[in-house]
């Protein structure tokens, strides 16, 4: 199997079922296991720091559910795919809501863990294709408009022309090229999927921003200071995004080369 080098966490209370996983994942000698771990809070702590793109996560553990886990890594960090590993088959509705890549019922084989990193190389190049369209589209500097439902009516903007997103309640403010800060009737999860994942970076639960208009990041104050209208504001980043910030600007650059 021809895949590409896929940094891995494990979350498993069971040090013997971790062992068992480092021992399959020997076959797979581009999956570099970057940390293991059998405390599901400690677990979450190394996933925000290392990013992986594959977390083999137990559900049943307990000083926290891995569906509590995995959701508190989604709710900050889009680029980790989960794996969950359980001896519990009929977590699998429950586990659907956080959207996992696939399911390990143990006990499994390593024709199941095959059938697991295919499947994510397989999404890798899904990716890899959507990300090219994307730069194509935006290499052509005609970016479409799209409409928006407002306070008082239906918007037109060139998506180009959005320089930032901020969440307000279930509304958004979107801030415009012209210097305009117009209300938006829909929460931001709608709005960002309107918008070409290329050009647009979620720096926080909260705000979005066109890298088009990005001035500079503050690494050390965890800070992003965005052009607008003539002046420059600022705005949050986590140390999550942040992180996915420079691994996704590698792969746009390794893209482009």
């Amino acid at each position: 199997m021809d895949i590409s080098t896929i940094s891995a966490v494990i979350i498993d209370d069971e040090p013997e079922a971790i062992r068992l996983l480092e021992m399959y994942l020997r076959f797979y000698p581009k999956v570099k296991i970057t940390g293991t771990e059998t405390n599901a809070q400690k677990g979450l702590e190394l996933v925000f720091q290392n990013m992986p793109e594959l977390v083999f996560l137990d559900i049943d553990m307990p000083d926290m559910n891995g569906l509590k886990v995995a959701e508190l890594i989604h709710s900050e960090n889009y680029y980790s795919e989960i794996v969950f590993t359980t001896a519990h088959p009929h977590y699998a509705f429950d586990a659907l809501d956080v959207q996992p890549l696939d399911f390990l019922t143990k006990p499994f084989n390593i024709e199941d863990l095959k059938s697991v990193l295919e499947k994510f190389q397989e999404k890798l190049e899904q990716q890899k294709f959507t990300q090219k369209v994307d730069l194509f589209i935006h290499a052509q500097n005609n970016a479409p408009k799209i409409k928006l439902p407002t306070l008082n009516g239906v918007l037109m903007v060139d998506v180009k022309d959005i320089i930032l997103i901020k969440s307000k309640a279930n509304n958004c403010c979107i801030y415009l090229e012209d210097g305009t800060i117009e209300t938006i009737t829909r929460n931001l999860i709608v709005v960002e999927e309107m918008l070409s994942p290329s050009n647009f970076f979620r720096v926080s639960r909260s705000a979005i921003i066109n890298l088009d208009y990005m001035k500079r990041i503050d690494k050390k104050n965890l800070k992003c200071h965005v052009n607008f209208n003539n002046s420059v504001l600022e705005e949050d980043i986590t140390r999550s995004n942040m992180q996915l910030f420079e691994k996704r600007t590698d792969f746009l650059t390794n893209m482009t080369n």
